[in-house]
Parts: C-alpha cells; structure tokens; sequence
C-alpha cells in the first residue's frame, strides 16, 4: 500500500513579525519523497503563521507586506476581545494581547498547495514559498508537510483502467508564467 510522505519542519524565529523563504527545505522535502510528479502540501500548525507564494528574493517587497498587514490591523492587543489568559484551556500563563496577530494571519494562507513536476516544485521565475511570523519571536513554529503522487496504486484487488493505478487528471495552468 502506498504511503503519502509526510513531515514536521519547526523554525525558531527572532523578530515580531518576519518573512522567512523556505523553499529549499520544501524542494529537500520533495527529494526525501521521491516523488517525481505529485503534489506537496504545507500547513501552518499555528494560528499566528501564515504561508505565502511570493517574490521574497526583494526584500522591500517583503517588508511592505509587513508593513501593510500592521497598518490594516490595529495593533493594539487591548482593543480586542481576544485575552490569551480568557482561553478556555486555560493553557496560557501570561495575557500577551495577541489578537491583532491572530487577525494578520486570518488575512495569509494557513495552507499552501504545490504542484512537484520533475521531483521539484513548479513555481514561477520569481516565486518562492515563505511562512510569516505575526507574533515573534517564538521557538519550534511548526509546519506540516505532506507529498503525494500523481498516479497511487491500488490494492490487488482494485480496479482503474486495467493498470492497476488510480491516475488523477492535472491541468498545469498557467506554468511557465513569470508572475
């Protein structure tokens, strides 16, 4: 039976808010998988990280997305209703104000699909793939990885065109585009 390669990456992070490229730990996870052609999907596993597809290689670009998300939210952790201390967990031990980091996040990826063409991903001249912290610095932020193949076999006793394989249909719209 075939089994989807999965993974946990964890970063430590020094700043507030900082945009951190980690495509190369992606393109190292689609090596460790194997995998030629297939899709690859990161989950943040926290609700103040976000994920993005983007031209991080300018780090003005970088910064006025920052900057951007810091003056649509208000970011005084005061004005909300949110209290980490009122959560029903009662995990927290300090009160630290963070709803305006919760909002940011609300407004980036939680998830991020990728297609693996040629056991590498498929992105544009100009992207990368980067996580953004909205609540730093924090240690050990976590990020699920987990890659599939195009064609999954089936057990001995399936059916799919007489091959033996389940093909899913793609459609790579767009590849090759250098936006």
């Amino acid at each position: 039976m075939y089994r989807a390669y999965k993974r946990l990456l964890s970063f430590d992070t020094v700043s507030k808010s900082e945009i951190r490229t980690i495509t190369a730990e992606l393109n190292q996870c689609v090596a460790e998988s194997g995998l030629e052609s297939g899709t690859l999907l990161v989950y943040s596993l926290h609700t103040t990280l976000g994920l993005m597809v983007q031209e991080t290689s300018e780090p003005f670009l970088c910064e006025d997305f920052t900057d951007f998300l810091t003056n649509l939210v208000e970011s005084d952790g005061m004005q909300y209703k949110h209290r980490c201390a009122l959560h029903p967990s009662g995990a927290c031990t300090e009160d630290r104000f963070n709803a305006p980091s919760h909002v940011r996040q609300l407004l980036t990826n939680q998830s991020i699909v990728l297609d693996i063409d040629k056991g590498a991903l498929s992105l544009g001249r100009w992207q990368d793939v980067a996580f953004l912290e909205l609540d730093g610095p924090r240690k050990g932020r976590q990020l699920f990885v987990k890659a599939w193949p195009d064609e999954i076999p089936l057990p001995s006793n399936g059916k799919a065109n007489g091959s033996g394989t389940l093909t899913v249909p793609r459609a790579l719209a767009g590849a090759g585009a250098e936006d």
